[in-house]
C-alpha cells in the first residue's frame, strides 16, 4: 500500500493549485503538438485513400494521426483533474479552453469506434460520412481551444522566458488551426463524398462557391489573428510557411513525385504573400501613413488571393467538375498523375475566377478580425495581472469586444 500512497501523494502535489499555470502551460503545448500531428496524419490518410492503397489500420499515416490523437487525450484528461481539483479556475478566462479540449477530445475519441461500425454496417465510405464529419468537428474544436488557451494563459505568465515558449507553441498551434479549418471547407468542396450506399457529395457549383467563399476569408482571419497574437514580425509568414510544409508532406510527397514537379515555384507563391503581408503590418512607416486598420486590410486581401495556389493539390479536385477537367472521370493513380497539369492548364481560368471574390473575401476577414479580435499587450504585466480573470472582455473603441 505504501507505494499506491507516495504516487498519490506525488499526483497531489504537482496538481496543487499552486502548479496550475505551469501544468495548463505544458497541457496547451502539448495539445499545440497533437493537434497538429491529428490533422497532419488525418490529411496524409485521405492521400493514401485517394492513391487507392491498401487500407490496414498499421500505416505511417495512422501512426501520425493517433500520435496526435494520444497527446490530446493526454491535455483533455488533465484538463478534467484541473477542473475538478481548482473550483477557482473554472470561471477564469483560460476554464474556457480547457472545457473545448475535453468536448473536442471526447467527440474524437467518439467518431474513431462510430467510424468502424459504420463501415461494417454501410461498407465503404466517403470523406463526407457522419463519423468522418464528427471526427473533423472534434479536431476543430480541439485546434481552437488549443489557440484560445495560450492567447489567454499568456497575459498570466509574467516570465520572458516562458512568454517565449507559449509564442512559440501558438505557430504550430495556429498551423493546425488554419489546415484543420481548411478541411473542414474540404469536407463540403471534394467530391470524394460517394461511397457504396450514400452519396453525399454536393452539387459541383455549390461545393466550388462553398470553396471560393470560405478559404480565402479564413486564410485572412488566422493569418491576421496570428500575426496579432504572436506580436512578432515574421510570425505569420512561418505559420503559412508551416502550413504550406504539412501540406506538402501529406499531400504532395506521399504522391510517389506525381504532384512535385512544380513545388518549388508552388512554395514561393504560396509563401511569398504572407511574407509581403508580415512587411505590411510591421513596417513602421507603412503603418503611419496608412494606419494600422488599413494594413491589416491590405494584409489580408494579400494572403487570401493566392488560396487556390497555397491549397494545390486538393482544391483542384473540387472545380474538376465545373471545369471540365479530365480528372473529373479519373480515379485512384491515373487521376493524381494528371492532376497538376490539370491544375496548370485551368490555371489562368482559376485565377481571372476567383480573384476578385477572395480579394473581398480576404477583406470581409481583416474586418471581422479588425472589429472583434483585440489582443493583450504582452509589455504591460502589471495592469495584466490586476485583471486577469476579466480579460474574456476588453473595451475597444468605446465597445466591449471579445478577445479571444
Amino acid at each position: 500500500m505504501r507505494p499506491v500512497r507516495d504516487k498519490v501523494m506525488v499526483l497531489h502535489s504537482i496538481f496543487s493549485k499552486k502548479h496550475d499555470m505551469t501544468i495548463i502551460m505544458t497541457m496547451l503545448i502539448i495539445a499545440s503538438c497533437g493537434s497538429f500531428l491529428q490533422i497532419a496524419g488525418t490529411s496524409w490518410d485521405v492521400t493514401s485513400h485517394v492513391l487507392e492503397q491498401p487500407e490496414t489500420f498499421f500505416t505511417p499515416s495512422h501512426a501520425v494521426l493517433y500520435t496526435g490523437v494520444g497527446l490530446l487525450t493526454v491535455a483533455a484528461g488533465t484538463s478534467v483533474i484541473l477542473l475538478i481539483r481548482n473550483t477557482s479556475l473554472r470561471g477564469s478566462s483560460v476554464a474556457t479552453s480547457l472545457k473545448l479540449l475535453i468536448i473536442g477530445s471526447t467527440i474524437s475519441l467518439v467518431a474513431g469506434p462510430s467510424d468502424f461500425l459504420w463501415h461494417e454496417t454501410f461498407g465503404v465510405d466517403g470523406l463526407l460520412s457522419p463519423p468522418h464529419l464528427a471526427l473533423i468537428t472534434g479536431m476543430l474544436i480541439n485546434s481552437v481551444g488549443t489557440v484560445l488557451g495560450l492567447a489567454r494563459i499568456a497575459v498570466r505568465i509574467t516570465s520572458p522566458s516562458r512568454q517565449r515558449l507559449i509564442k512559440a507553441a501558438m505557430i504550430p498551434a495556429f498551423a493546425a488551426l488554419w489546415f484543420t479549418t481548411t478541411w473542414y471547407v474540404y469536407m463540403f468542396s471534394l467530391p470524394f463524398s460517394n461511397g457504396e450506399n450514400f452519396q453525399f457529395n454536393l452539387n459541383p457549383d455549390i461545393a466550388s462557391l462553398i470553396a471560393i467563399v470560405t478559404l480565402p476569408m479564413l486564410s485572412s482571419i488566422i493569418f491576421l489573428t496570428a500575426s496579432k497574437s504572436i506580436g512578432r514580425f515574421g510570425a505569420g509568414t512561418i505559420v503559412s510557411a508551416l502550413v504550406v510544409g504539412i501540406n506538402i508532406f501529406a499531400n504532395i510527397i506521399p504522391s510517389q513525385g506525381m504532384l512535385s514537379s512544380i513545388l518549388p515555384w508552388y512554395s514561393i507563391i504560396a509563401i511569398l504573400p504572407a511574407l509581403i503581408a508580415d512587411i505590411t503590418l510591421h513596417n513602421s512607416a507603412i503603418k503611419s501613413k496608412l494606419g494600422l486598420r488599413a494594413t491589416e486590410f491590405i494584409a489580408g486581401i494579400l494572403v487570401s488571393l493566392v488560396f487556390y495556389i497555397f491549397n494545390y493539390p486538393m482544391l483542384t479536385w473540387a472545380f474538376a467538375i465545373p471545369l471540365n477537367m479530365p480528372i473529373a472521370n479519373q480515379q485512384g493513380i491515373q487521376a493524381v498523375a494528371n492532376l497538376t497539369s490539370n491544375f496548370l492548364s485551368t490555371l489562368p481560368v482559376m485565377l481571372s475566377i476567383t480573384l476578385v471574390p477572395a480579394a473581398l473575401m480576404g477583406l470581409v476577414g481583416a474586418l471581422f478580425v479588425s472589429k472583434t479580435i483585440a489582443v493583450p499587450n504582452f509589455q504591460n504585466q502589471q495592469v495584466q495581472q490586476q485583471h486577469s480573470s476579466k480579460f474574456v472582455l476588453q473595451e475597444k473603441g468605446g465597445t466591449r469586444k471579445r478577445i479571444y
